[in-house]
């Protein structure tokens, strides 16, 4: 699952999965930095850093420290689509953003609009993904700028999401004793995501419908699923469960006039949940 999914969540504020953060004034110049670690086609994991700084105003960022426990059935989503940085202010934060992980330091650029030429915002690597081992804390450096459409200098030093193994998932649960269970992170702060795909079969038709468990837990290592929920999932058609689980945190550094945030997310693939 790929954040931007989270954002546009967290932007539509539609599935209660995290609330939205309210220490961050929304008026003001934000960064965001966005660690999303994927697999190569060798099954490495690797990292693409990617950097926007943009006019804050009206735009709330999820916050996985003030999660709510949610879990519910909803139409298979494949994909959301990105966040709609696009259609935010740009600004111009400096030549280049600094990452620094461990003994690796990447840098990224700034992209541009290709109608227009100008910065879009976005900052992105020029170079091959990063090879990452998730949970190693990073620091970020942005130089910034001055004048008219600018984000000033900033600096945050923010932990990353590490992996973690999702326990045996019931296909035939008790509906009142179904739990989720997965190693937890050991710390403050951090989130989890379930996404688990399955079909049933519609009752006028018999055709399938497809379908999605949807969870968020605050990270606890065992997560309740509500009976209404288990029902569904009791009635699932033979077959395959895909499931997409993330771990993610946010980290939060005020800067006075400007805020800057990261948030790392770590994913687990499988094809059939365990």
């Amino acid at each position: 699952m790929r954040l931007p999914r989270l954002l546009v969540f967290a932007a539509l504020a539609s599935l209660g999965a995290c609330k939205l953060n309210s220490d961050l004034p929304t008026s003001r110049p934000l960064g965001v930095i966005v660690l999303d670690d994927t697999l190569s086609a060798d099954s490495s994991t690797i990292l693409s850093p990617v950097a926007h700084f943009f006019d804050g105003s009206g735009v709330s960022v999820p916050v996985s420290g003030i999660t709510q426990d949610s879990c519910l059935v909803i139409p298979y989503l494949a994909d959301t689509g990105a966040f709609p940085y696009s259609l935010l202010t740009p600004l111009n934060a400096g030549d280049s953003v600094l990452v620094q992980a461990g003994n690796t330091t990447a840098s990224l650029y700034p992209e541009l609009d290709p109608l227009t030429n100008a910065p879009n915002g976005q900052y992105d690597l020029h170079s091959e993904p990063l090879a990452w081992v998730p949970g190693t804390p990073v620091s970020i450096t942005v130089p910034g700028a001055t004048g008219p459409g600018t984000y000033p200098a900033a600096a945050v030093s923010a932990a990353t999401a590490a992996p973690f193994t999702v326990g045996h998932i019931d296909r035939a649960p008790a509906e009142d004793a179904f739990n989720i269970s997965y190693s937890p992170a050991g710390g403050t702060g951090f989130a989890v995501v379930f996404a688990i795909a399955f079909d049933t079969a519609a009752t006028a038709t018999g055709n399938p419908i497809h379908l999605e468990m949807y969870c968020s837990d605050a990270d606890t290592g065992t997560f309740p699923v509500p009976v209404t929920v288990a029902r569904i999932w009791n009635k699932a058609l033979p077959g395959p469960r895909n499931m997409r689980a993330y771990r993610w945190v946010t980290t939060i550094q005020n800067n006075g006039a400007t805020g800057l945030v990261v948030i790392s997310q770590h994913n687990e693939y499988a094809p059939d949940a365990p």
